[in-house]
C-alpha cells in the first residue's frame, strides 16, 4: 500500500512509479517505462566530470530490482572518461546479476569511447531503442 504521507521520501514508491527526468550540468535524461518493469531513459547533452555523478545518482533513484534499464545515448553530445566510468560500473553490476540493462547507440561520439576503451564487447550494445527493450524485457 503507498502512503499518503508528504513526509515518504519518493525512493519508497513501488517500481511501477514513473521514473524521474533530470536536467543538470548539460546533460538531461528524459525517461518512461516500457513493457512492465523496463526504464527507458534518453539521455543527452554532456556526460562528463559535472554531470556523470548525476547520472550514476539517477540510476540508483530510479532503477531498482527487478526494473532492468535502457540507456539510449543517441542524444548524447560527449562521452567523457566520468561517463565511461558509470557505464563501467552499471556493466559490473550486470556481471554479478544486479542488474538488467542495455545502451542505445549509433552515434560516433559515444560508440569510439566504448570501442577504444574495450568497452563495447563487455555492453549489450543495440542499435535501436525497440530491440533493446525486447533485450532486456526477455532476460527477465
Amino acid at each position: 500500500m503507498r502512503s499518503t504521507d508528504p513526509n515518504t521520501l519518493a525512493s519508497q514508491s513501488t517500481s511501477a512509479a514513473q521514473p524521474r527526468s533530470l536536467d543538470s550540468h548539460g546533460m538531461r535524461i528524459d525517461a518512461e517505462r516500457r513493457q512492465g518493469d523496463v526504464v527507458l531513459a534518453h539521455v543527452s547533452g554532456e556526460v562528463d566530470l559535472l554531470s556523470a555523478p548525476e547520472l550514476r545518482q539517477w540510476v540508483k533513484q530510479n532503477v531498482t530490482a527487478p526494473s532492468a534499464l535502457v540507456l539510449d545515448l543517441d542524444g548524447v553530445g560527449f562521452l567523457g572518461s566520468a561517463g565511461l566510468s558509470v557505464l563501467a560500473e552499471l556493466s559490473e553490476q550486470a556481471a554479478h546479476d544486479t542488474l538488467t540493462w542495455a545502451i542505445v547507440a549509433t552515434k560516433r561520439v559515444v560508440l569510439r569511447p566504448l570501442e577504444a576503451t574495450g568497452l563495447v564487447a563487455q555492453m549489450p550494445v543495440y542499435e535501436n531503442i525497440d530491440d533493446a527493450v525486447q533485450a532486456v524485457a526477455g532476460d527477465k
